[in-house]
């Protein structure tokens, strides 16, 4: 079975710390030994928003493969190509594209009637993380708002600045988009006042990596 695998830089996994071999060759599964909590694990593309760190491989699963909490585990896997277009840079974009997705979920809280004030006007304006960022720290425009209003504004505000985040340091990137999915998906419930806007948010997410990273 074909999957994805995210591992820290080096080929690390970031949760049982194993180093997984070069490129074609197995990492068997031992309970209690090398493999997290006895298994291989790995990631289906719609999980993609949920395991996000420095390097993505398309992988091989072999033996039982099952789904548990949002993940693959199997007997054993074998990395089969790193997935290139998976850089910083594509992170940041993808921190980017969250960002603007809360400042989309704010602009639903900030004119709930339709009446659209200044920090409104302001948002909808903002065609980057760092207008956003900007707006957000403006007393001006934040001043004036009630506490959902300020609440919205302010996910799309540390998202934004999280992008920011994300380009000044590159080696900090995994982390930042990693954040800015979680921001985005909670800033969809609370604009939609729905839980399970969280699933289609991650959903999503998901579609805007599988697309722009060509898997």
């Amino acid at each position: 079975m074909i999957a994805y695998k995210f591992l820290r830089d080096g080929r690390v996994g970031p949760f049982s710390g194993v180093r997984w071999p070069a490129p074609g060759e197995w990492l068997h599964a031992t309970a209690g030994g090398r493999t997290c909590e006895g298994r291989v694990h790995a990631c289906r593309a719609e999980d993609l928003p949920e395991w996000m760190d420095a390097e993505l491989w398309r992988i091989e699963l072999d033996g039982e493969v099952a789904v548990d909490c949002g993940k693959l585990v199997a007997d054993r896997g074998r990395l089969v190509e790193r997935i290139a277009t998976w850089d910083a840079a594509f992170m940041a974009a993808f921190a980017e594209a969250c960002t603007l997705r809360a400042r989309d979920a704010a602009l639903l809280v900030l004119s709930p009637a339709g009446v659209a004030g200044p920090a409104h006007a302001a948002l909808t304006g903002a065609a980057d993380a760092a207008a956003i960022a900007a707006i957000a720290v403006d007393p001006a425009l934040m001043g004036a708002l009630d506490g959902d209003a300020t609440r919205a504004a302010g996910y799309a505000g540390d998202a934004a600045r999280h992008v920011l985040g994300a380009r000044a340091q590159p080696a900090t990137a995994p982390t930042h988009a990693a954040v800015n999915g979680f921001i985005a998906a909670h800033a969809a419930a609370f604009a939609h006042d729905d839980l399970t806007a969280v699933e289609r948010e991650r959903a999503w997410q998901a579609a805007w990596i599988a697309r722009h990273a060509g898997l």
